[in-house]
């Protein structure tokens, strides 16, 4: 089950069915800081509703998790990053798949490994079609957010224009004019 803020979250965005799994996992990591707030990390709690789970299988959800939030920015740049490519790379190679008579893919493992296979899978089949390339990172430097580009364009940089955007665009502003904030 979902936390609370991320099902509101995934219905603000909008993010299509099949890839609110994938999104609600590469927002397990809150980076958020802008108001006094704390990071926060919430990845053993995903890993903890899907069962009991290895020090490994948590290593590799993290190599994961970071390999796609990676892509998530590299969707935001279009600026290729050979680390993100590596870890993706690392990651598939202990989540296997396969296709099954349907020509769709599937975890060859089940339990928390399964799990975060699955998750590639969809990466991979949303990628065909197009979806995935608007999941983004937040451009803000103290968000990070991962968001569903609905723009018409798919140019989207903030995960709320009227939040991030405007924070960040008037911190631009404040610091071409030489405006500080009290």
């Amino acid at each position: 089950m979902a936390w609370d803020w991320q099902i509101e979250a995934a219905e603000f965005h909008r993010v299509p069915e099949r890839l609110v799994p994938v999104y609600d996992f590469m927002n397990t990591v809150d980076e958020r800081t802008f108001g006094g707030r704390t990071p926060d990390d919430r990845l053993p709690d995903w890993l903890h509703e899907r069962g009991e789970f290895t020090a490994a299988e948590l290593r590799l959800a993290e190599l994961l998790r970071k390999a796609l939030r990676g892509m998530a920015t590299v969707n935001r740049t279009g600026e290729p990053n050979e680390e993100t490519a590596h870890d993706l790379a690392r990651a598939g190679e202990d989540l296997p798949l396969h296709a099954d008579g349907r020509l769709l893919l599937r975890p060859y493992q089940e339990g928390v490994t399964g799990s975060l296979a699955e998750l590639l899978a969809t990466v991979v089949l949303t990628s065909a079609d197009g979806s995935w390339s608007r999941m983004k990172t937040c451009a803000a430097p103290d968000c990070g957010w991962v968001f569903y580009d609905r723009s018409k364009p798919r140019n989207g940089r903030w995960c709320s224009t009227a939040g991030c955007g405007n924070r960040v665009k008037t911190r631009s502003y404040r610091e071409r004019k030489g405006v500080h904030s009290s």
